[in-house]
């Protein structure tokens, strides 16, 4: 064989060495290139959404977070749009668009739905916060009812002596015993009967509250244990429910180290643990030995060579609840971070302000809808959503019902997302902030019935005194109001849904009469947005404005009443039944005014034909007769009750059990009003 000479050796290196040099050339320019004619009208465009399961590390993650944003960054800068991106976006965009855009119903397209002897029940054992895992939030015990209602007593108060913070976990009961978190980051069980402490268990770190929105009750029937699952932090805890201990062979000494935190009680799908955190994502880890088995993250995601991934989705917050029969979990998110500014946040902002339907036996994303496109506004979807059945076009349908801060309920098929009713979307205007990119719709639903205000408009002035209504209409001449009116510099924008309509507390559902009861706020928000200029740069920053409530002369809504609601509405027809003021102001009932107040309480029903609410300003519980909203019963707690009250059943006696500390979010507005606190109450019939 002939020998190859040290010559040829080195023009064969030169040789691959040139090679690769072109194509890393090439592969630069074509780079360069891409990012020249970066297209940032794909931000108004439908965009793909895919899991990435492998981003697993915090390195992965923030390498990909990294050189991702700095592809984008140096795209954006160098592309031919970007001079344009920092002007005010013109209003002739959307002068071709039709007014009025509808997703329809498919009528043919639904599936058998659940018999209603399968409808998930909750007598003694009310397992979950919210009730159990589909959320309606409703007891089939009937033992108080209308007609002894009024023999209601209060049966025991429970307080922690551990701190005075707001409790808005629902709690949970099973077995006569009673399960809620405490203002001191503790987990007390009390005995369902008298209210005395059984035991209590003290997370070791958090910084938030632990258990906030809610715990989860399972029995493990193949350890014989009942386990007492909770979210602190970035922790996952399992205890046995009926010692208080850590069950240790549950992650480490029975605790699971999450990657993000999470308020949220889980749910349970097979023998799958089920989170939703604020990565954000969806989690599943084995109920038993806490062993991860899946991560899956929502992100938005740009058709480019170099896709862009959004890690600026809404969080989970609201809640979650399971179709444990057909292994799928519904979730609702928040909006997109900083609230009221969306400069840096273009596009969709998939998957915020949304209801999401995930498959967790296959791990994969069945369906989403998003409310509010690119929300400025704050108009998140705070509420769990509820599974239940309905009656409509002849048949069955199993749906998945959501309430959100605009007033609307969302009823959508629960394994296509097709709404049941037609979906209406409506033209929303263009910003006027040099930069802000605001979607060309947003929803205008007129089925089911709004039960809040969602639009505000001059004739919703205040109309208690002539002085507050020149004062409220004096704020009115320089300020923004109307459908989706997006924020202009130097001039305040009066909105509803910032902490209107439904809040955390959701809906309840009776599954029998598929009737919905849902309380709400009507309380409109001034809000504006001021501009810093990097004398440097030349870049523009823009910063929301402290918002607040709008209020007249004597610190009551500027609007007319009522500004507190509960709400009954037909989920068939998506009708409102009744609606009547939930809650007074003392000074204002003394002269025969009953005007609602704001409220984060929330409902729950009975098959008794009552529905239990509270969390208005004047620390009242009520029980209101289910058909007509007549107030049937009331009692004044030590504080404002901050969750929905819990309804279950001890020694053949039933019981209603509330939280009562005072409320979080009230307290910043009213603190006069407010005062924070710590007890549990539960009442009973007593002759």
């Amino acid at each position: 064989m002939k020998k190859l000479s040290h010559t040829t050796k080195v023009i064969s290196f030169k040789s691959i060495v040139k090679f690769f040099f072109t194509i890393l050339i090439l592969l630069i320019l074509l780079m360069l290139y891409d990012m020249a004619n970066y297209d940032s009208s794909y931000l108004n465009r439908r965009s793909l959404t895919f899991s990435i399961d492998n981003l697993d590390s915090k390195k992965t993650i923030n390498f990909v977070r990294y050189y991702d944003n700095l592809y984008h960054k140096i795209a954006f800068k160098i592309s031919k749009d970007y001079k344009e991106y920092w002007k005010p976006e013109k209003k002739s965009l959307r002068a071709d668009l039709p007014e009025i855009k509808i997703i329809s119903k498919k009528k043919d397209n639904f599936l058998p739905g659940r018999k209603l002897e399968d409808i998930e029940k909750n007598f003694s054992n009310w397992p979950r916060s919210h009730g159990g895992f589909s959320s309606m939030r409703f007891s089939s015990l009937d033992q108080i009812n209308k007609n002894n209602v009024g023999k209601l007593k209060l049966a025991w108060t429970y307080n922690s002596k551990d701190g005075k913070e707001g409790i808005e976990a629902n709690p949970v009961v099973y077995d006569g015993l009673v399960y809620v978190p405490t203002p001191g980051n503790q987990i007390v069980c009390l005995d369902g009967a008298t209210g005395k402490e059984i035991w209590r268990y003290k997370a070791k770190r958090g910084y938030q509250d632990v258990a906030k929105r809610g715990l989860l009750i399972w029995e493990d029937k193949k350890n014989n244990i009942l386990r007492l699952y909770f979210a602190n932090d970035h922790q996952l805890i399992s205890l046995n429910a009926k010692t208080g201990k850590i069950i240790k062979s549950f992650g480490e000494n029975g605790i699971i180290n999450i990657k993000s935190s999470s308020p949220l009680p889980p749910t349970i799908v097979d023998d799958q643990l089920i989170i939703a955190t604020f990565k954000p994502s969806i989690e599943a880890y084995d109920v038993f030995s806490g062993k991860l088995y899946w991560r899956y993250y929502l992100r938005e995601v740009n058709k480019k060579i170099f896709e862009k991934r959004d890690f600026r989705g809404g969080i989970p917050w609201g809640g979650m609840s399971a179709d444990v029969k057909k292994g799928i979990v519904y979730i609702t998110t928040g909006n997109p971070k900083p609230n009221f500014v969306g400069t840096l946040r273009p596009g969709k902002n998939l998957y915020a302000n949304s209801l999401i339907a995930f498959d967790v036996r296959n791990k994969k994303k069945l369906w989403h809808l998003q409310e509010t496109c690119h929300d400025i506004w704050n108009f998140d979807i705070p509420s769990t959503p509820i599974l239940t059945t309905i009656n409509k076009y002849d048949k069955r349908i199993d749906v998945v019902v959501a309430v959100t801060k605009l007033g609307n309920t969302l009823i959508l098929d629960r394994y296509t997302g097709e709404p049941i009713f037609d979906y209406e979307m409506k033209l929303a205007p263009v910003s006027k902030l040099p930069g802000e990119k605001t979607c060309d719709y947003q929803p205008s639903i007129k089925l089911p019935e709004p039960f809040a205000r969602n639009v505000f408009k001059k004739d919703d002035v205040t109309n208690l005194s002539e002085s507050s209504k020149e004062h409220i209409l004096s704020i009115l001449e320089n300020s923004n109001y109307g459908f989706f009116q997006p924020y202009e510099l130097n001039k305040d924008t009066i909105q509803y849904g910032d902490n209107g309509g439904a809040q955390w507390t959701g809906a309840s559902v009776d599954p029998y009469n598929n009737i919905m009861y849902v309380t709400a706020s009507n309380i409109p928000w001034i809000v504006g947005v001021s501009s810093h200029i990097n004398n440097k740069t030349g870049k523009i920053k823009y910063i929301s404005k402290n918002a607040k409530p709008l209020r007249d002369l004597n610190n009551y809504p500027g609007v007319k009443p009522p500004w507190g609601t509960l709400t009954a509405m037909n989920l068939n027809t998506g009708k409102i039944i009744w609606q009547v003021p939930l809650g007074y102001y003392e000074d204002l009932k003394s002269k025969g005014i009953i005007t609602g107040t704001e409220n984060f309480g929330g409902a729950t029903a009975t098959a008794g034909g009552i529905v239990f609410a509270a969390g208005t300003l004047d620390k009242l519980i009520r029980a209101f007769d289910s058909e007509n909203g007549t107030e049937l019963w009331s009692y004044k707690l030590p504080y404002i009750g901050s969750a929905p009250p819990t309804i279950y059943e001890v020694n053949g006696d039933q019981y209603i059990v509330i939280p009562a500390s005072g409320g979080t979010v009230l307290k910043i507005f009213y603190k006069d009003l407010v005062e924070q606190g710590d007890a549990v109450v539960a009442f009973k019939i007593q002759d």
